[in-house]
This record gives C-alpha cells, structure tokens and sequence, in this order.
C-alpha cells in the first residue's frame, strides 16, 4: 500500500527528530565527562568529598548518556534475535510434524476414500494424535505398565471399533497389575456397551488415581435404560462388569434412565 506525501513527510520528520535526539545525548554526555574529569585534572589541592563526588557524578552521566542508546539498540537487537530464532525452530517443528503426521493421513484418506469406515477411522487417528500434540500429553506409555496407558489404548481400541469418540481425562497414574487390570477390561466392557447401544456420539472415560484407590466413570448421554431391568441375555453387564469388579475385590455402580443416559463407576482398592 503507497503511503501518501504527507505520511512520508511525517516518517522523515519523526526520523530526523530520533537523529538529532541521539546527536543531542552524544553531545551532552561528551560534556558532561569533559567537564568531569577537567574537574579532577584542574584540581590542584586534594579534592574534597563533595567535590570528588560532584566530578565523579557528571563523569557517569556522560557515560550513560553516551553508551545508553547504544547498549539499548544492543540488547533490543539480541532479543529480536532470539525471538526469531525462537519462532524459526517452532516453524520447523510444525511444518515437520504436518509432513510426517498430517500430510500421510490425508494420503492415506485420498488411497481409501471408497472406503467411509476406513477414512472415518484414518481421522480419529489424525485427531487423537494431533489433540496430544496440541496440548503437549506426555507420549503413550506401554499399557502393561500403567493403568493411564492401558484404558487410553481401551478408549482407542473402542473408538476405532464402533465408530464413536471417546473422551479420556486421566488424573493420577499408577503400575498396573492384576485387580487393575480387571478394572481396565471392565471399563472397556462399559465402553463398548456405551458406544454399541446409547446410540450416543460421544463417550467420556474419567480415570482418577487416589493412594488408597482407582476410579473409572464411564458416561454417555444416550437414550439410557433401567438397570433393574437387564435382560438376562445381556451377560456383557453381569459378568464383565459387576461380576469382574466384584470377583477381584472391587465394586461397580449403574446409574441409568431411558432417555437421560448413563453413568457407570467402577472402583478398585490398591
């Protein structure tokens, strides 16, 4: 965009006036050190205290006027520096994992795109691994180690296979081992059973990691249904949730109304 002879006019001004401000300092300050130390070279007796501090004053005057708008332009120029170096290593690092992540999922899409359950699969992928890259969540662990890893590769596992997206807040992590375990296949159980039946869109996992104890809420808000009312054939609720909680020690609750969704909670002592 052109600027106007009148905003030209008023850069050149503004120019000079920095040019003639900067002369002015270099001006004064180179006064005020001549004036300085003419003080102390014309001194024929001891100096006195104040006289000595008068000199001494006008001689660091001189020099801060001096070499102040040079050691400002300095420091200003080395942080613009490290910022832009700053911004050029986070461009490197975007434009890197958009060719290694982004770019090959949407090739992959582009290759598979007479297939809908295979592109829609393909994006939840791109999607999980792009939110935990956003928000900087610490790199999977193995799920054999860590209860947080196993329900994050349960949630995973059950979005890919249905078709829903499962939101997962972990609070706390632990080791796994065999009652936690149970827990984890519990909560895939309430998982699946969500995304297969509430005929919800979305799944939430809540994992809380107390000292004494591990929670699992599952929710949907989906059509729901009456818990006093299981069919007898659905053994999914029974035996891999209730039964597997409560052979292992631990406890589960079913929260539910037709129309109003569901809540299951599963807890597990350490």
């Amino acid at each position: 965009m052109a600027r106007s002879p009148s905003q030209l006019h008023q850069a050149d001004r503004r120019i000079l006036a920095g040019v003639a401000l900067g002369l002015a300092q270099v001006v004064v300050g180179a006064l005020l050190v001549a004036a300085g130390g003419a003080l102390l070279l014309t001194a024929h007796d001891g100096l006195g205290a104040r006289r000595a501090m008068v000199a001494g004053a006008a001689v660091c005057a001189g020099l801060a006027l001096v070499a102040g708008p040079w050691w400002w332009r300095l420091s200003h120029d080395l942080t613009e520096e490290r910022k832009d170096r700053i911004r050029s290593h986070e461009r490197d690092e975007v434009a890197a994992h958009i060719h290694d992540s982004v770019l090959q999922t949407l090739a992959l899409i582009q290759r598979n795109c007479a297939d809908p359950k295979a592109v829609a699969s393909l994006a939840r992928q791109q999607e999980r691994e792009l939110r935990a890259w956003l928000y900087g969540s610490p790199p999977p662990s193995n799920p054999d180690d860590s209860v947080a890893a196993a329900l994050q590769r349960a949630s995973d596992e059950v979005e890919d296979m249905h078709g829903v997206n499962v939101e997962s807040v972990q609070v706390g992590d632990c080791p796994i081992d065999d009652r936690l375990a149970a827990l984890v296949a519990a909560s895939r159980e309430a998982l699946s059973n969500a995304a297969r039946h509430s005929g919800a869109k979305v799944v939430s996992a809540y994992l809380e990691v107390e000292p004494h104890q591990v929670t699992v809420f599952v929710r949907d808000r989906g059509c729901g249904f009456d818990p006093d009312h299981i069919p007898a054939d659905r053994r999914g609720i029974t035996e891999s949730i209730l039964g597997r909680l409560s052979r292992n020690g631990g406890k589960a609750a079913i929260r539910s109304q037709p129309g109003e969704g569901t809540e299951v909670e599963l807890v597990m002592t350490r």
